[in-house]
């Protein structure tokens, strides 16, 4: 019987490189689309890495492997906020991606966060939440590798799982606008035109003017305003309907929304001015821009979930129930009135007077 050769790249007659393998004891090869042999060895390289990925079940796998498992199984057509994902598994792999599953040790989580910490790993130095988020995804890839990875020979045993410590949880964010602060950001952004480097002269309300607007009037969180899509608001029966057809509800609910006489003729101006299909023209985060609203007006800590928190601290200070605020965030009432219970009229009053 002829020795079964291992893959190779080779040349044909006309100059083009191609990896030749055997499969099932027949010769197969694939073309490598180029005539340049440096190209041609990395591309082979790839190769070679895939194919390993898809023939071999292993017991301990690499966490860059778990990742990409996770990625292409879990996240990609299943998540609407799934470009946010690269980045973090582009950090957590340029720590932990050569480590395979059991060399991770609990020290593996504190040295993790002292190089996010000091931008080491990363463009920017990380907050302690961002980092709190990064570590929890891997806790749910690992978690996905245990349970549901395809097919189930991949799946890992829970013994070789190492304890992943992220930060502790940040302190909740209690900033809340006060009443000049509101209208003086009603002002600003209900008039908000930024021109800037290569852009074209225009009259129309800003990307940030047009969020800020959405986010104090409707208290829907970042995410779910920037992914709002104009097929979604609906002019005639005046509601807002922030999950899309197809998408299934997560634990961060998306509630329809009756759009208010406030925010009605904006949102109207907004559809005029509109050129494409969302509403703030992107899903592209606007966190800077916010930032510097608040520089410009001296409005310190101002943050996409300042106006979330402002909406529901004056909600319950004006008595309206838990349950309806509950509602309109699209929390639980238990988280509600965890977090803003004191804040109601009748608050232990029965216990003073």
């Amino acid at each position: 019987m002829a020795k079964r050769l291992p893959p190779r790249i080779a040349p044909d007659f006309k100059g083009n490189y191609y990896i030749f393998y055997s499969r099932n004891g027949r010769s197969q090869r694939v073309s490598l689309r180029t005539n340049n042999l440096f190209k041609a060895e990395l591309r082979f390289e790839g190769w070679l890495e895939q194919r390993r990925k898809d023939t071999y079940i292993e017991e301990d796998p690499y966490i860059q492997d778990c990742l990409e498992y996770w990625m292409d199984q879990w996240i990609r057509g299943r998540m609407l906020s799934e470009n946010r994902y690269p980045a973090v598994v582009n950090n957590l792999n340029a720590y932990f991606g050569k480590m395979r599953v059991s060399q991770i040790t609990r020290n593996e989580s504190a040295v993790y966060i002292e190089l996010r910490r000091s931008a080491q790993i990363g463009r920017n130095r990380a907050s302690d939440a961002t980092i709190r988020h990064e570590m929890t995804k891997l806790r749910a890839c690992l978690g996905f590798m245990c349970t549901r990875v395809e097919p189930r020979e991949r799946r890992l045993s829970r013994d070789i799982i190492p304890f992943i410590e992220p930060p502790q949880a940040v302190a909740p964010r209690d900033r809340v606008l006060n009443q000049a602060e509101i209208k003086q950001l009603r002002q600003f952004c209900s008039a908000l035109v930024w021109q800037g480097p290569g852009r074209a002269i225009s009259n129309r309300i800003s990307k940030v003017g047009r969020f800020i607007t959405l986010a104090m009037e409707t208290a829907q969180r970042k995410t779910a305003i920037l992914e709002l899509k104009w097929e979604q608001v609906d002019f005639e029966r005046r509601i807002i309907t922030f999950n899309p057809y197809g998408r299934n509800q997560t634990i961060k609910r998306r509630p329809p929304i009756p759009i208010s006489s406030r925010l009605i003729p904006l949102l109207t101006r907004y559809h005029e001015e509109r050129v494409n299909d969302y509403v703030c023209d992107s899903v592209n985060d606007c966190h800077e821009a916010i930032k510097r609203v608040g520089k410009e007006l001296q409005i310190d800590g101002l943050s996409a979930h300042v106006f979330r928190h402002t909406w529901a601290t004056n909600a319950v200070i004006d008595g309206k129930p838990i349950e309806q605020v509950a509602a309109f965030l699209g929390d639980t009432v238990d988280t509600v009135r965890k977090n803003y219970i004191h804040l109601t009229p009748d608050y232990l009053r029965s216990v003073v007077d």
